[in-house]
């Protein structure tokens, strides 16, 4: 019998995220809001416990619907555009927290994009786009089928060898993803093909146009600010779902990705934590996804804390890395132990 946790209704806890957002917006609390998402996920992790499977081929076949990506990106739009309309009038300190706050937001709507991104049909590829412009990360549908393509090499961004701190891994990660993209794109035109990193391109010089005319110079600066925060947060993840996977680990699922168990964790960001399995099957929905693989030692907001102090994150980390490596006799014995 499956455990109370695994009811599939928790997944509309991340709902929670941008509605309880644009209250604190309309009440010019953003700060308050930042700390009390940070603060009940790292609390959350830590008190609501490991994901846990539903017994036999229920999970398998159990199939979730698209509206809870579908509801929070709407939701998270209508807070956007809260913040947007307000931004001539705020205070720098306000202005700054709903920069921040958005920011982060973002980051967390990136999962729920993600989760669209691999669905099929015209409209939600459209939605998706849309969603991704708005995220900052206009081009991230190339960059991710590049990703998928080639996982575990670092030449198409991602994926960090061992030792590189997360601080130097973002601008290399967003810089070598790009180029990838751009040569793919050469690739295809040369074969007589559409480009596709025009409409991105378009989508977001029209976007912070938008910006501009609902908030001025401060909307264009907001959007900006808000995506660069959203795009580091989104590397960062990246960073730390495929650290030192680089031709380490002796077996697939291992050399893939890390997982993370956190209960919260994968209700808020649906499933995005069990990382291996969609690498494995990238076609298969959030709520069939399940736990392959090796997992992180917690969930990603304290693993991101971690990675954000490079010695700490070597110290935990490369452990890990460095056990993928050795021979799975060894693996057991020390299971064993």
């Amino acid at each position: 019998m499956a455990s109370w946790r695994e009811n599939q209704r928790w997944y509309w806890l991340s709902a929670m995220m941008p509605a309880a957002a644009i209250l604190a917006f309309l009440w010019d609390c953003p700060w308050k809001f930042l700390l009390c998402l940070i603060t009940t996920i790292l609390l959350g992790d830590l008190l609501l416990g490991e994901h846990v499977e539903a017994d036999g081929e229920q999970h398998c076949v159990t199939v979730i619907s698209a509206a809870v990506p579908v509801v929070f990106i709407c939701l998270w739009l209508c807070a956007i555009l809260t913040t947007v309309i307000r931004l001539r009038w705020v205070a720098v300190p306000e202005y700054a927290g709903l920069t921040a706050a958005c920011g982060v937001l973002s980051a967390f709507a990136m999962a729920h994009i993600h989760e669209i991104l691999h669905r099929g049909g015209y409209r939600l590829r459209v939605a998706s786009d849309i969603a991704l412009t708005l995220a900052g990360y206009p081009h991230y549908r190339i960059v991710h089928d590049l990703h998928h393509s080639h996982v575990g090499d670092a030449r198409y961004g991602s994926t960090a060898r061992l030792g590189l701190s997360l601080w130097r891994h973002v601008g290399n990660s967003l810089r070598l993803s790009l180029l990838a993209a751009f040569t793919h794109d050469r690739l295809r035109m040369a074969k007589g093909r559409k480009s596709r990193l025009i409409r991105p391109a378009a989508a977001c010089i029209a976007t912070v146009g938008v910006f501009g005319c609902l908030g001025g110079s401060r909307g264009i600066l907001f959007y900006l600010g808000q995506s660069a925060i959203s795009m580091f947060i989104v590397e960062a993840i990246g960073y730390i779902q495929h650290y030192g996977l680089i031709g380490t680990a002796r077996n697939r699922e291992d050399a893939l990705a890390w997982n993370v168990r956190s209960w919260l964790s994968n209700r808020l960001f649906v499933n995005n934590g069990l990382h291996t399995h969609h690498h494995l099957d990238q076609t298969r929905s959030y709520g069939r996804l399940r736990l392959v693989g090796k997992a992180l030692p917690a969930g990603y907001l304290q693993m991101f804390i971690l990675a954000l102090v490079p010695p700490l994150w070597f110290l935990v980390m490369n452990r890990h890395v460095e056990l993928l490596s050795r021979p799975h006799s060894m693996g057991e014995d020390e299971n064993q132990e």
